[in-house]
Order: C-alpha cells, then sequence, then structure tokens
C-alpha cells in the first residue's frame, strides 16, 4: 500500500489537471479517493506517470440520473464506468487505449459510461468527443454550481435529456405594464432590503445582492422536506404597500400559486450576484414541466452595462440584458450570476411559480 505522501501526489496531479475549472472543493480527486480507488483496483496510473485513470465494472443494474433527478440511462451490471482521469500533453490517446483495451471481454466489448466530465474543462471533452460517446445529460452540484456531463459509448438506447430541460433562460411573451417607473422611485426609498440566511453568500463580501421577500423560502437545513422549500407567509404589509406586485403577477399566475417571491437589488458599480445555482433548495419542485415550479425575472430597472449570465447544461456561457418590463423563464437549477457595471441599481421582481399549460407553451413557442 502506498502511503499518504505518495498519495498525495497522485491526488495532485489529477487536482492540477482539474485546475480553476474544478469549482468545487469536495469534488476533487482528494488523497483518500486515490486509496479506495488503489484498494478496489480501480486505478490506473502509468509508470512516468503521465496520465492516469479512475474506474470500474458496474456491479449491478441501476439507473442514472441527471440535474433534473430525472433517469437519463440504464447502466448494465459490467459495464464499465469512467469517473476521472488526467492526462499530459500528447497522451489524450493513451487514456482512450486503455479504456479500449479494459472493455474488451471474451463476448464483446462492454459499454462505457463517463460520468463525472467536467463541461468547462476542454480536456474533458476531447476524451468523449475523439471516443465518440453520446451526451445524455448533466448533473449540476449545489455546493459550486459545477456542471459534470453524463456521456454513454455502445449500442442500447438510452433516454436522454427531457424535453425543454435544455433552455437555460429565455424572454416569455406578455404586454408591457403601465406604471413601473413610479414602483421604482418606492423602492428607491425603501430601507428594510434584507439578505435571507441561505442567500447570504450571493453578493459576495460587500453585500451587492439584497432583497426583499414578499413570500419567503422556508428552509430547515438537513431535513427531507427542508430540502425541498417550503412557501412561507405572505407579507401582507409589502403587498399591500406595493400593489405593482399583484399588477406583475396577474397576466402569468396567481399569488397562491407562487413558492417564493422577492424585490432584489443589485448595487451599481461592480455590483454582483456571484455564480451559483438555486437546484439545493426546492430541487424536488424545479422544473419546466406542467406542474413543476419555474423562476420567472421581471425586470423592473437596469441599465446597458448590467448583464445577466447563465450556463446551459454543456457548459457553455450565456448572456442576457433584460429590459425593464420584460418577463424571463430562468433555470434556477442551473449556474448563473449577474454583473452590474453600471451607474443604477438592478431592480428584479422573481418569482417561483407552478408552470401551467399555458406558460409552458408561453416558453416553447
Amino acid at each position: 500500500m502506498m502511503e499518504k505522501e505518495e498519495l498525495k501526489e497522485i491526488s495532485k496531479l489529477f487536482i492540477d489537471y482539474d485546475g480553476d475549472v474544478q469549482v468545487n472543493p469536495f469534488a476533487k480527486v482528494h488523497w483518500g479517493m486515490i486509496k479506495d480507488s488503489l484498494k478496489d483496483n480501480n486505478l490506473y496510473i502509468d509508470d512516468n506517470k503521465n496520465f492516469g485513470i479512475i474506474l470500474s465494472e458496474a456491479k449491478s443494474n441501476r439507473a442514472i440520473r441527471d440535474f433534473s433527478r430525472s433517469v437519463v440511462g440504464n447502466i448494465k451490471k459490467g459495464d464499465l464506468i469512467v469517473k476521472r482521469f488526467f492526462y499530459k500533453e500528447g497522451y489524450l490517446d493513451h487514456v482512450l487505449n486503455y479504456i479500449s483495451n479494459v472493455r474488451k471481454k471474451p463476448f464483446g466489448d462492454s459499454d462505457v459510461w463517463f460520468t463525472h466530465i467536467n463541461m468547462e474543462n476542454k480536456l474533458d471533452r476531447n476524451i468523449v468527443e475523439t471516443y465518440n460517446a453520446t451526451w445524455l445529460s448533466s448533473k449540476i452540484d449545489a455546493v459550486a454550481s459545477e456542471i459534470r456531463g453524463i456521456y454513454y459509448h455502445g449500442n442500447q438506447k438510452q433516454i436522454g435529456l427531457q424535453r425543454y430541460e435544455d433552455i437555460p433562460c429565455c424572454r416569455i411573451d406578455y404586454p408591457l405594464l403601465n406604471g413601473l417607473d413610479s414602483f421604482v422611485n418606492e423602492l428607491d426609498d425603501f430601507q428594510n432590503w434584507g439578505i435571507a440566511n441561505h442567500q447570504k453568500a450571493y453578493g459576495g463580501p460587500e453585500k451587492t445582492w439584497t432583497a426583499m421577500e414578499v413570500i419567503p423560502l422556508e428552509v430547515t437545513y438537513g431535513t427531507k422536506r427542508g430540502k425541498q422549500g417550503l412557501r412561507g407567509n405572505l407579507n401582507e404589509e409589502y403587498f399591500k404597500r406595493f400593489p405593482m406586485i399583484e399588477n406583475i403577477i396577474n397576466p402569468i399566475t396567481t399569488i397562491d400559486d407562487c413558492l417564493w417571491l422577492a424585490i432584489t437589488k443589485v448595487s451599481p458599480k461592480n455590483g454582483i450576484v456571484s455564480r451559483h445555482s438555486d437546484k439545493g433548495i426546492d430541487k424536488m419542485n424545479a422544473g419546466i414541466q406542467v406542474g413543476k415550479t419555474a423562476r420567472v425575472h421581471y425586470c423592473l430597472q437596469t441599465n446597458e452595462k448590467t448583464m445577466f449570465e447563465v450556463y446551459d447544461l454543456k457548459g457553455n456561457s450565456h448572456l442576457y440584458h433584460m429590459k425593464p418590463g420584460e418577463y424571463w423563464y430562468m433555470d434556477k437549477r442551473k449556474p448563473h450570476a449577474v454583473y452590474n457595471k453600471g451607474e443604477s441599481y438592478r431592480y428584479h421582481m422573481i418569482f417561483d411559480m407552478k408552470i401551467t399549460q399555458n406558460v409552458l407553451d408561453s416558453l416553447i413557442t
């Protein structure tokens, strides 16, 4: 058995390969993972440490799920599961040849699954693309909103991504409303901005993101119920004080069908909402099917230097400039961030609402 320092040395090869795109500290290939993989005979490192790979054979049949908790494929007993790898320049083919050799069986090649491809790491994607593996969907962790692709190489038909789940963000076509300027003036005078406990990191150290929660999301950590997110009580004072809230809600849904509702404020001159995913709080409710909960942004005030960034499931960044009076669907489970480099506050009303067929029709047309 290797000594701890040698295990750490091998771990560092994986970590250095992942680089800055490995944003989740808990997903790093730490030395304990190396130790366990070595013990189970699931780790291979070439003699000169130019490439390495962690893989195993599936011991039973099981389903594999994506970020939406939907089944996207079915792993069979005996399938080869490639979890992590690293390679130095010029050694891509060595990784692929090793996988091809391991999958060879007396009665035909095993199917191969790549379950943790970092979609923002070009080196990771080069492996699966060169191997002609099929992308099925991705996982997104709630800790650091890291996107990990699920790829398959074999002859079995797999399920793949559910319909519409690929949409990161899109405008919903509803008529413009009157009275926004007066509402914004009232928000400028409002003093009681705050930050919920589960949102404290959003605005960075300078706390450039704050909110007025009209319907708070009750979060009880450590319980299954809490992870789903519970609708708090409507703040009647805010609701009556700002009638424009109901005017914005009514064209698209009802206040009773909102799980969470807040007016949010991003400070000017480099105000941010740091990159995050909201899938961890009410992941069982979120989705883009009828009856699920979708997030809608209604822009109240912005400026030309404010951008909304949303990542898709393949790790691509998309920038959106939402204009006052526009309704936008934004998949809160996907990594997203806001940058305000302008001279004015950015105000949005944000609400999580139940999707009806009418809303879904508006999204997909």
